[in-house]
């Protein structure tokens, strides 16, 4: 599994996730993977790119997984258009079976998308609203115990900022992600008969 971090600065608007499935050729993964590796830190260089994680088949497997960060959608067609990027694509394309899958994702389905799903079906809302406000006390009662003090003598508009800075933060990369993987089984099960 690889993460990378943003270089540039996020622009203003809607975040949004990209999912991409591609599978590689058997016997040409260790390219594929190097390739990826040589452009990630490239890529997140673009304005509005806010990261890279990639998860690597099982032991034996071709379809790699590839979710990117972007700011908006507008700042997603804009690197779609990027010459580097392009150039990138022509580079790995013989390296794959078919054509990648491509899947678009934003709001708080992307914290409910779970490990094995090959497409994006959210709870129904009321469970993940459930989900987030679980989520969303924890971090804040974590956070006010062990930020607050240490923040108390900034400015309250500084304050503000890097408290829900630390919130975010908290929820998106660690408090949600675990919180849909323990609470999956309920999260995907079917209503009962007639309710």
């Amino acid at each position: 599994m690889m993460d990378v971090a943003p270089g540039g600065p996020a622009s203003p608007g809607r975040a949004l996730s990209v999912i991409i499935r591609r599978v590689v050729r058997a016997g040409r993964q260790a390219e594929f993977e190097a390739a990826v590796r040589a452009f990630s830190p490239v890529s997140v260089a673009f304005t509005g790119h806010l990261g890279v994680h990639v998860v690597p088949p099982p032991d034996g497997g071709c379809e790699y997984v590839v979710i990117l960060s972007f700011a908006s959608e507008s700042v997603w067609r804009e690197f779609q258009a990027w010459d580097r990027y392009q150039a990138w694509l022509e580079e790995i394309r013989p390296l794959l079976t078919d054509a990648p899958s491509v899947e678009e994702v934003s709001g708080l389905e992307t914290w409910f998308r779970l490990p094995g799903e090959r497409t994006l079906v959210p709870p129904p809302r009321w469970k993940m609203a459930l989900v987030t406000w679980v989520g969303v006390c924890l971090t804040v009662g974590t956070l006010g115990v062990v930020l607050r003090p240490l923040i108390a003598g900034w400015p309250w508009w500084a304050n503000l900022l890097g408290f829900n800075a630390a919130v975010v933060g908290a929820l998106t990369w660690g408090v949600m992600p675990v919180l849909s993987r323990a609470m999956r089984g309920w999260l995907r099960q079917d209503p009962a008969p007639g309710g």
